[in-house]
């Protein structure tokens, strides 16, 4: 299994934050998020050279990864347009096996179900509650389990189960994000709804479901949800 970490958030909704400084290197306990991430995950992670996504012009993100794994790899995105976009900058360096694309300005405690499921699945939180719900992604499941549909920030919950931003994926489902449509006013290729493009093309997702806590951090009140 391939690492994948999307690094570029800035972060303008958290107090404090230091200038250029992008959200996964807020600290939470004491430690940058990225750090805690990339800890939580390391188990899993079976290739010698992680990948990281940084913004063009981070210093913070490259500096750390080299000190997480020295055999990291960096990739810049030199404009936000969009985490799809970020994650498709990778796949020149993936091989054909899983690739595990997390966000990097997660907060995760517990653990991943085992074994994991084959690629490709989304990391779902079953005990997500419907505001953690409402400030994600909500899925819609099949009686088998398989993924129906996903909904960005859904103002009604019923019937969805929180999505959590991490997606066990190949290296051929990333490149066909390559045409998925682009969110006109945002000028951004969004994840989401790469995600739904691909399965209209065909792609079935099954899910993987995370048994603990989860927090994407993006307000002063998320911080301090983590922290608690």
């Amino acid at each position: 299994m391939q690492l994948v970490l999307v690094c570029g958030g800035l972060g303008a909704r958290l107090p404090g934050r230091a200038a250029g400084l992008p959200k996964s290197m807020v600290s939470v306990g004491g430690e940058p998020l990225l750090a805690r991430l990339y800890r939580w995950l390391a188990p899993l992670h079976q290739d010698p050279a992680p990948i990281f996504i940084a913004s063009a012009g981070d210093p913070h993100v490259p500096a750390l990864a080299a000190g997480l794994s020295p055999g990291a790899r960096v990739v810049f995105q030199e404009r936000p347009d969009g985490v799809a976009n970020a994650v498709l900058l990778a796949a020149p360096l993936l091989h054909e096996g899983p690739v595990l694309v997390v966000l990097g300005d997660l907060f995760l405690e517990g653990q991943l179900a085992r074994p994991a499921p084959p690629p490709p699945a989304l990391v779902v939180w079953p005990d997500g509650t419907a505001a953690a719900t409402r400030a994600n992604f909500g899925v819609t499941l099949a009686s088998d389990g398989a993924v129906v549909d996903l909904i960005e920030k859904p103002k009604d919950t019923s019937g969805l189960v929180c999505g959590v931003g991490a997606y066990l994926l190949t290296r051929a489902i990333i490149e066909r994000f390559a045409r998925a449509p682009v969110n006109a006013s945002r000028g951004e290729r969004e994840i989401t709804e790469a995600l739904r493009f691909t399965q209209r093309d065909g792609v079935r997702y099954a899910t993987w479901a995370l048994r603990g806590r989860y927090v994407n951090v993006n307000t002063a009140e998320d911080l301090a949800e983590a922290e608690q």
